[in-house]
């Protein structure tokens, strides 16, 4: 009797377990909706990857990315993260941090 309680504990708890354990993990899979580049009066550059999941990756000049989140914006489009901010708007485009401006530029046309 024992050794059936025993195994009848063990098996219990390992239905359990598998129970909580998914048969496929998920996939996060994003699409890219578009990827623009923005070019500021001294002609530094910074890449835009806009995503479906409503985040920005930006690519600044010195190889640093960032990702932001899409936020609530009056006019234009808006990303955030913590104090840093991407805001774009017909064609231009604004990085700041703690308020201050760090990246202003043009979108830049397409090479063909």
């Amino acid at each position: 009797m024992k050794l059936f309680l025993k195994y009848f504990i063990l098996f219990s708890l390992l239905a359990t377990l598998a129970s909580c354990t998914p048969l496929t993990p998920p996939s996060p899979t994003t699409s890219i909706i578009s990827s623009v580049t923005f070019v500021s009066d001294s002609r530094q550059a910074v890449r835009a990857v806009y995503r479906d999941d409503d985040t920005v990756t930006l690519t600044f000049p010195d190889g640093r990315t960032e990702i932001l989140v899409l936020a609530v914006s009056a006019s234009g489009a808006r990303y955030v993260l913590e104090e840093n901010e991407w805001w774009e708007h017909q064609g231009e485009a604004t990085y700041s941090t703690s308020n201050q401006i760090i990246f202003a530029g043009k979108l830049q046309a397409p090479t063909q």
